[in-house]
């Protein structure tokens, strides 16, 4: 049996701060160790259940948080920028995998008093739809994983993620709540060695579910919409990026056959939303 695990970092164990998510921040080491850990229980419970092909995608930041020589020698691990990822958290996944695990995962931009929430990039992306619907992350990734046929099963986070999860995906995922959410930079966190045991029993118990879980399938065409904070966002990624169109002021959009396909279009646009004139053009 083949597991796709596609990790982030806000959700992690301990993860509460924005110093603790990049390089040279307090905490961040200690914060990739955490994160490793909640990987490798992850991992233990899946192979206890039957799994034995894993990889393993650093979905967060500049995509190299996974301590390589502190993860589980049963899996594989893709690490490196996003630039080089068309889909980003998923970049990887093809359907001759049997299930995804989102692990490290986070609420979406604007949960109310959400720990860190934001989807894909917090400093530029207002909002994002897919056919009209807001959504977050967890649930974007769950319909380029329902594209190759391969459901999410297990999902890893703070309770306020659960909530989100719930109510765009259904009840059926199994869910591993390592903190509390108290607001934007607080929250209730469990000890590494607690959510280490809780993770490991839930993966189990999720590829053990495995096959009574539908994969997310998506109507085409599917239609990507993104409301960035500010026009200039929006000007630059229909400027640089000729595979999305503007709607609106701050509102451009992809339309493809497939969300991989609109993913990759909106990705690119993001990015050149957030490209820097040189200083001889300003």
């Amino acid at each position: 049996m083949k597991l796709f695990i596609s990790s982030d970092m806000e959700g992690a164990t301990g993860v509460v701060h924005i110093d603790q998510l990049m390089p040279k921040g307090n905490g961040y080491d200690k914060a990739c160790k955490w994160l490793t850990s909640d990987i490798n229980a992850a991992i233990e419970g899946a192979c206890n259940a039957g799994v034995d092909e894993i990889l393993v995608n650093d979905g967060h930041g500049i995509m190299r948080n996974v301590i390589l020589d502190e993860l589980d020698s049963r899996a594989s691990l893709i690490m490196g920028p996003a630039t080089y990822k068309p889909l980003i958290q998923l970049d990887g996944l093809d359907e001759t995998y049997d299930a995804v695990f989102f692990i490290a995962y986070h609420s979406k931009v604007g949960t109310t008093g959400g720990l860190l929430s934001h989807t894909y990039v917090g400093r530029t992306v207002h909002e994002i739809r897919l056919n009209g619907k807001p959504l977050g992350e967890s649930s974007l990734n769950a319909a380029v994983a329902g594209h190759y046929n391969v459901p999410v099963v297990l999902i890893t986070g703070a309770d306020e993620l659960y909530r989100e999860i719930r109510e765009d995906l259904g009840d059926e995922i199994v869910f591993a709540e390592v903190k509390k959410t108290f607001g934007r930079e607080t929250a209730i966190c469990l000890p590494p060695t607690r959510t280490y045991e809780l993770i490991k029993a839930q993966a189990k118990k999720a590829i053990a579910n495995a096959k009574n879980i539908k994969p997310i399938k998506t109507e085409s065409p599917v239609t990507i919409e993104i409301d960035t904070h500010h026009r200039e966002m929006t000007e630059k990624a229909v400027r640089f990026c000729t595979d999305v169109k503007r709607i609106g002021e701050r509102t451009f959009q992809a339309v493809a056959d497939t969300v991989p396909e609109a993913i990759k279009s909106i990705w690119k646009a993001l990015m050149a939303a957030q490209l820097e004139y040189p200083d001889w053009l300003k």
